[in-house]
């Protein structure tokens, strides 16, 4: 069902004027205001009988805009944005309270941002210039609307406007929360996201005389690279982790922890491993075989202790 011009601008004006619309989404008909109106957001919540503690998701029309609403967004929320949006996919990350009325993020430091798939909501926010709210058009713990008739007649005469439209996906969003590491998915919906793997692990292994050993675990995967470097480990290990970083197609900064080889084996080659694990701990603030990088324990090498 195509949505007539006058109707989709009659809603934008409504909203701009603070009202509430309902609207069709990718996943679900949502009900929506401006975020920036907090009037429009506590009718809203009235309106749907949702307690003023529990957060809703919002709705963007680009990842600039996100950006312009989460806090320091991690390497992880990037990427989800990059791969999933736009999309059924709802990111929770820590966001800019202070641009953002309290109950939308439940009162908390989060905020659960998706970008929708769909012509007419991205239409609508472009048109108001600002995310708008976007959870499902139902009474609190009533049943999702995903199509035209299911929405409750009731529900609809406390709004200002309903533009209708098709719901192409016709399942929840999936909801994964970003704010704590590992990742934790929330509520599995349209989009099938995998559990969170173990964070990309750097190994390096300088301990045998004659070759040099690096390895990149991802998404518990092994990427590894073997190569003969005789006395010339320092120049080598390097080279071999851009390599690496390239086929498992991450950045330096989303390694977390990096471990190099204690031994037993060569004291030189062994110094130069741990050399390059400590430098990258400390350019990258993470620990190095498991612990801090300013950490002042001392290294052991097989039996052997020395300071570096």
């Amino acid at each position: 069902m195509s949505v007539a011009k006058d109707r989709l601008k009659k809603a934008i004006r409504i909203l701009e004027r603070g009202g509430i619309v309902i609207y069709p989404t990718d996943t679900a008909f949502g009900i929506g205001c401006r975020i920036d109106k907090p009037a429009a957001v506590k009718r809203l919540f009235k309106i749907r009988n949702r307690p003023l503690t529990q957060a809703v998701p919002v709705l963007v029309d680009s990842q600039a805009m996100a950006l312009a609403y989460f806090c320091f967004p991690s390497q992880i929320v990037r990427r989800l944005m990059k791969d999933y949006w736009p999309g059924a996919l709802t990111i929770v990350a820590p966001c800019q309270k202070d641009l953002i009325f309290s109950p939308i993020r439940g009162g908390g430091d989060t905020l659960g941002l998706r970008m929708p798939n769909h012509e007419v909501a991205l239409k609508l926010i472009q048109g108001t210039g600002v995310p708008i709210l976007g959870p499902s058009a139902n009474f609190h713990g009533r049943p999702t609307p995903y199509c035209y008739e299911d929405l409750d007649r009731k529900l609809v005469d406390l709004v200002d406007l309903v533009v209708p439209g098709e719901c192409r996906v016709g399942k929840v969003s999936t909801v994964v929360d970003c704010s704590v590491e590992p990742y934790r998915i929330l509520r599995q919906g349209a989009v099938q996201l995998e559990p969170h793997s173990p964070a990309p692990e750097l190994v390096i292994d300088t301990s045998q005389t004659s070759i040099t050993k690096v390895s990149l675990i991802v998404g518990g995967k092994l990427y590894e690279k073997i190569v003969k470097s005789g006395r010339l480990k320092s120049q080598t290990v390097l080279p071999l982790i851009e390599e690496l970083l390239k086929a498992a197609k991450i950045t330096l900064s989303e390694i977390k922890s990096v471990r190099s080889s204690a031994g037993p084996g060569s004291f030189t080659g062994l110094r130069v491993g741990f050399a390059v694990a400590r430098m990258l701990g400390s350019l990258l603030g993470i620990p190095v075989n498991g612990q801090r990088a300013d950490s002042s324990s001392t290294p052991v090498y097989g039996k052997a202790r020395f300071e570096p």
